[in-house]
């Protein structure tokens, strides 16, 4: 027990600067754009890139994974996001540098997710997998809630370079943690994955795992969109001094760390099987709160909708996660996860470059709060089909 506990503390601190790494870009653009004098679409090519390659990689990623195993991926992994954000900071001097360098890093950040998964699953047992995986994706709560006040502060006194700089040096002392004390999975499970070529090519003809893709992918536009560009829009829409911003930010962060860890617990105590049901009527709140969001008219109604806006997003993007965690044969586990993960990361490449076009046609922010509301409720939407099915029915067919 305690040396899982201390897995999961490793593997937290390292989701906690990959959240991190994507939190503090929708603070340094301000300063980038300044620098460069950048238009909002190609700021929105320095985080749209990312998410590509963060796409591109994230099934290779689960299959190295599984063929492998977790600790080499995930030491690797954070040596490729520290290396590449040392190189952002220090290297950086235009346009071309600055997307190419966030391309590689999006390389390092697709074996993170996969292989804490697939560590979950090789360490915990069923009952255990959604609390244990909800602990671990809480970070992007804590990323987000001290992020944003430690970006502010970063960027004031070190500036953008110096704070993709660090994040780059405190990222190669948690993969040597994490390659001397995260345990090594059974050598057997290293290597069967190999010969699961059929397997993954069932995964991809499973029309669960297929809605369960799609709808990540909805989710995560959101998700990524408010990340990328809700700092700017405060400040420059609304008016927002920097540091309220921050604080903004940080209480939406607030909501993300209160539901991740709640949502793993209550669905795997009280909603197994209804889990769809979980997608369904959160994502619709959420919806609502990301569009009250844009309409409100003070700093403290934009915090609270916000903060429910977030807790109803990551009560959907757990409960789609977990999902194939429950349902899913180990040996496949790091392709499934990669396989879903990539939804996401495809919808935090569409979401930035999409807005800055929005931004850029229609001179404001009002076109890029609907499309936002509209996509989480098709990710709630998409689940409708599920419904009809049985409570053990849904279960199996996952």
């Amino acid at each position: 027990m305690q040396n899982r506990s201390l897995m999961i503390f490793l593997l937290f601190l390292g989701y906690v600067l990959v959240y991190i790494d994507k939190t503090v870009i929708g603070f340094a653009l301000l300063p980038i754009g300044r620098e460069f004098d950048l238009a909002p679409q190609q700021l929105g090519y320095i985080t749209g890139m990312f998410f590509l390659a963060y796409s591109l990689f994230q099934i290779p990623a689960g299959w190295l994974n599984d063929r492998f195993g977790y600790k080499k991926v995930l030491a690797c992994s954070l040596t490729l996001l520290g290396g590449f954000a040392l190189c952002f900071g220090l290297l950086g001097f235009g346009l071309g540098l600055l997307i190419t360098f966030r391309f590689l890093a999006g390389i390092g950040h697709s074996g993170y997710p996969s292989s804490c998964a697939k560590s979950v699953v090789a360490n915990f047992n069923v009952e255990q997998r959604t609390f244990a995986q909800s602990i671990l994706l809480s970070s992007a709560g804590l990323a987000m809630t001290v992020g944003p006040l430690v970006a502010v502060y970063c960027l004031a006194h070190v500036g953008w370079r110096g704070s993709f700089s660090t994040l780059g040096l405190l990222a190669f002392v948690v993969a040597a943690f994490i390659l001397f004390w995260v345990p090594s999975p059974p050598r057997d499970s290293a290597t069967s994955a190999a010969n699961k070529t059929g397997s993954y090519l069932a995964l991809l003809k499973n029309p669960i795992v297929l809605v369960l893709f799609a709808v990540n992918f909805c989710i995560n536009i959101p998700t990524y969109g408010l990340m990328a560009w809700l700092p700017k829009y405060l400040v420059q829409q609304r008016g927002f001094p920097l540091d309220v911003a921050g604080i903004v930010v940080a209480v939406g962060g607030l909501g993300i760390w209160i539901s991740s860890l709640s949502t793993g617990w209550l669905v795997g105590k009280f909603m197994q099987g209804r889990e769809p049901k979980v997608i369904l009527y959160s994502s619709l709140l959420s919806g609502v709160c990301i569009w009250l969001v844009y309409t409100s008219n003070s700093v403290y109604t934009v915090c609270l909708f916000l903060f429910f806006g977030n807790i109803f997003m990551m009560s959907s993007f757990v409960t789609t996660f977990t999902l194939p965690m429950k349902r899913l044969p180990t040996e496949v586990m790091g392709g499934a996860i990669g396989l879903l993960n990539t939804g996401g990361t495809l919808g935090g490449f569409v979401a930035p470059i999409a807005m800055g076009y929005l931004i850029t046609l229609t001179h404001g922010y009002d076109s890029t709060f609907i499309f936002l509301t509209l996509v989480m409720w098709v990710s709630g939407l998409l689940m409708l089909p599920l419904l009809s099915k049985s409570r053990f029915a849904a279960r199996d067919a996952a």
